[in-house]
């Protein structure tokens, strides 16, 4: 009875000295097993397949004792790869077209043409320039396009675009302050140019694997100049939304809608609508094709001429 005593008080204190830990080695495996000793040069292990076995401490890169610290120490680890990587190439890179000019910016060019020759003459020519860079504190995004269309040696379409938005991140915060500034013109409105700005807050709703997804709201107002009724400024709102999925590797989708509603007439308001399929072609080129249409409605447009300019197009990208 005394020696029943004694083992169970043995296998006791041995139960409460053993410790159940995940052990990430160097070369990235993971070993989960309870530790039975350990000292300056060595851990011994009690696996369940493996049995008791001994690893040399300069083969150890973490011991962890819980599951979601592990898991938060190689997102971390993964972050910071990801972002080494990231800085290297922005140091590699000589800007656009080694001007210096976007140095260590995503940028991509997109290329879009089609036509037809017979009984009807059709041509359509769209391209686009994008670059964007973000860091911990700023986020910058910059766009151009410019898109023409004729049918039977009649211009049909010819417009220009130019936008931007700065973004003030918020470490550890999902809101962010934003200024955004756009310049359009179309031979084919009632305006000839017309110049908007806005100001407001954001909020980042999704950014994982496979959403990124952000909302906006401000205030500001666009000048139209050259227009049938004169020059005229309206003081707008702006309700925005900007979503990126992704599909699968090398497919994903883009949506933005922007809605800009008068503050001086109720009954008006602006709507701009894009979506985009995007399919990689070649990674390593940086080569993607994209499937997608667009749409703006303005409500204030004259009866005499359409509220809404929709277009869809295909178009090849560089990414560079």
């Amino acid at each position: 009875m005394k020696r029943l005593l004694t083992t169970t008080a043995l296998l006791f204190a041995m139960a409460t000295t053993a410790q159940a830990e995940t052990i990430q080695l160097k070369g990235g495996d993971v070993i989960n097993a309870t530790i039975t000793a350990k000292d300056d040069t060595s851990v011994t292990i009690d696996h369940p397949s493996l049995g008791s076995m001994t690893i040399a401490r300069d083969k150890i890169a973490a011991i962890y004792d819980d599951p979601d610290a592990m898991a938060t120490a190689l997102a971390e680890q993964d972050a910071a790869a990801k972002a080494a990587e990231l800085e290297a190439e922005r140091a590699a890179d000589e800007g656009l077209f080694g001007t210096g000019i976007f140095k260590g910016w995503n940028r991509q060019l997109e290329l879009g043409l089609n036509g037809a020759e017979g009984n009807s003459q059709n041509l359509n020519f769209r391209a686009a320039f994008k670059t964007d860079y973000e860091d911990d504190e700023d986020r910058w995004l910059y766009s151009m396009l410019y898109r023409t269309a004729s049918s039977n040696g009649a211009t049909t379409e010819k417009n220009f675009n130019a936008e931007l938005f700065k973004d003030w991140l918020l470490p550890g915060e999902d809101y962010f302050y934003f200024a955004n500034g756009r310049f359009d013109w179309d031979d084919f409105q009632d305006w000839d140019t017309r110049w908007s700005g806005f100001g407001g807050i954001g909020y980042q709703f999704l950014d994982n694997d496979k959403w990124n997804v952000r909302g906006r709201a401000g205030i500001g107002g666009n000048q139209e100049m050259g227009g049938a009724l004169g020059d005229e400024f309206t003081t707008e709102a702006l309700l925005g939304v900007e979503a990126d999925y992704k599909i699968k590797d090398g497919h994903s989708f883009a949506f933005t809608n922007y809605l800009y509603p008068s503050l001086e007439d109720a009954a008006d308001f602006r709507n701009v609508t894009t979506l985009d399929y995007i399919i990689t072609i070649d990674r390593d080129k940086g080569m993607a094709l994209k499937l997608g249409l667009s749409n703006e409605h303005d409500s204030s447009t004259p009866t005499t001429a359409k509220k809404n300019d929709f277009t869809y197009y295909a178009s090849l990208i560089w990414q560079f």
